[in-house]
This record gives structure tokens, sequence and C-alpha cells, in this order.
């Protein structure tokens, strides 16, 4: 898979565009302080390869991104995948979930049948049908189960890892971008010594700046909270005040903010969820309303205790 032919083929995608880098998957620039160069980080099997190849010590961005790909591509020739994995589409362990109930239409009227499906000792799907009409629905379904518990070959099927690198996927990176990351250090002494021709790359040194804007998918757990306990917490707020504030500050949106259509308030828990360790009743006593600056100031260290300290400070004010 992983031959000469493969490897031409990526260095020509590497380089062909004369604006573009097309960085290979397992392959990243890296401009980080004074190192620059491309990180190639490769997994095979339960072992991560990482190296990282400076424009410096290759000769130049362009030197340092070819003898990457050659690194990466000598791993992925010498390594092949040889972990294993559960077929994905495998029949399942349990014979519960391996029988069916079956219509089929027939010449007077349909044809009604339990289906039992297992693997044979190579893995092949067999079936077997039993009638309702001969056996009953109850006794065909019984005798479908218990074909399907004995025949199984209670062996999982196992097919090889996927291998990601098979497939040709490419990162392109703009070159002239690379060229203004590479000349970045973050040593001042050597940049003020730059001649007056190196003027604009210094500039833009001095000017610190970031990219910004990529759009990443990343999973993480949530803690679950009930928006209508926050509006019944509002309404009973209102019910007693002529206006949504902090009940701390009693900073109010709207009088500060008069261009914003309805008034802004947090709903600050008084015993944080971060420490319910299980689903929890939440009573509206046990909620508070809170302005964005109380409310990222009292989470920062322990709430709880912040609390206290925030409403005994102003109520000191308020005196």
């Amino acid at each position: 898979m992983f031959d000469d032919a493969f490897l031409r083929g990526t260095l020509k995608r590497a380089f062909e565009s004369p604006d573009y880098y097309n960085m290979p998957r397992g392959i990243k620039r890296f401009d980080y302080g004074n190192a620059h160069g491309w990180w190639v980080r490769v997994r095979r099997d339960r072992t991560s390869f990482r190296k990282l190849f400076s424009d410096g010590e290759y000769g130049g961005i362009q030197e340092a991104f070819k003898e990457s790909i050659i690194y990466r591509h000598e791993i992925l020739s010498n390594l092949p995948v040889t972990l294993k994995q559960i077929h994905g589409r495998s029949l399942s362990l349990e014979p519960e979930k391996r029988i069916d109930r079956i219509t089929e239409k027939g010449r007077k009227q349909p044809y009604i049948f339990w289906q039992a499906k297992w693997y044979d000792e190579n893995f092949k799907i067999q079936r077997k049908c039993f009638s309702v009409r001969e056996f009953g629905d109850d006794e065909a379904r019984l005798l479908a189960l218990d074909c399907a518990r004995k025949n199984h070959n209670k062996k999982p099927k196992v097919s090889s890892h996927p291998d990601l690198y098979t497939v040709p996927k490419f990162i392109p990176i703009s070159r002239s971008e690379v060229e203004v990351l590479a000349s970045i250090s973050s040593g001042s002494k050597s940049s003020t010594s730059r001649s007056g021709s190196n003027r604009s790359k210094l500039d833009i040194c001095e000017d610190p700046h970031a990219f910004e804007g990529e759009r990443k998918l990343e999973l993480h757990k949530s803690i679950e909270r009930d928006k209508n306990l926050r509006n019944q917490k509002i309404n009973q707020f209102l019910s007693t005040h002529d206006n949504i504030h902090c009940e701390l500050c009693k900073f109010n949106f709207k009088e500060n903010y008069p261009f914003l259509s309805k008034d802004i308030i947090e709903v600050h828990h008084i015993t944080p969820l971060s420490k319910l360790s299980s689903k929890t009743i939440t009573k509206l006593n046990d909620l508070m309303l809170l302005c964005s600056n109380c409310h990222f100031a009292i989470h920062q260290g322990d709430p709880e205790e912040n609390l206290i300290e925030a409403m005994q400070l102003f109520e000191n004010k308020n005196c």
C-alpha cells in the first residue's frame, strides 16, 4: 500500500500548488518561540511516533517539509497496522437480537414466520425459518430463539483496524503565511540586530498576532439545567420587584444599556451544580439572580464562600 508510488504521489500533492503547501495527514506546521519546522505525529497500532523537522536543521522550509514527508512514509511502509477489532456489522452475541418475525406476501394469504440467524464456524450467516401457521406464534419464536442460541459461533468476528493513512487527506496552508511565521522569533536581541533590508519582517515580529476562527468539533460532558426553573425564578423575582436586577450589586442592564430590547440576567446556583454527584431536586430558593460581573467573580475560587463574602460586602456598602 505505502510503496514508492505512494510517496511520489504524496510529495507531488504537497508541493503542487504555488500558493499553498498541502500537509498530509500526520504532519502539521509548528512555529512557537524560536522553534520553526514541521511536526510529524503518526500512530501505528498503540505506538506514537513524534518528530520535529526544523527549518534551520534541514536547510529551509521546503527541505524540512520534504524530509518530514519521507520520515512519515518510512513509518507507514515499515509498520503496518496489525490490531484487530470486532467487526462493526457483526451479528449480536445476544440470541434475542438474532431472531425476527417476518411477514411475506403469499399467493392466498401472508406467510408469517420467525427467522433465526447465526454465524457458522467460518462466520458465514446461516438462517432458519419457523412457520407461525405450523407451530403457532409463541412456539415458532421459541424454536427460532433456541436455534439462534445453539448454533451461533460464539467467537467474535474480528477485522483489521482501519488504517486512516491509506485514504489521502491533505490540509492546505499558505506558503506566504508559513514564511511569515517562520521569520518570527521570541528573542528580542536577535530582532534588534537585523539590517534595514529585513525591516518589514521586524515590524511583523513586533506586532503580536494569532490565527483564530477555525471551526473544531469537540465532545464534552455537560451538567443538565432546567430552563423552565430559570424562567420561574425570574417570574417570582418580578412579582416582588419592579425590574430584573442583580441581587448583589443591584445592577440593571436595560437602565445602563438603553439599546437592549429585553433585560439580561444570569441565574446562579447557590449550591454549585459541580458539587452534585447525581440528579438532585433544585428549588427556587436554591437560585439567585446575578449580573455577569458578580456571577463571574463568585465563581473565581469557592463559589459558596465567595457568595457569603460578596453579600457581606454589598450589605456594608448599602448601609
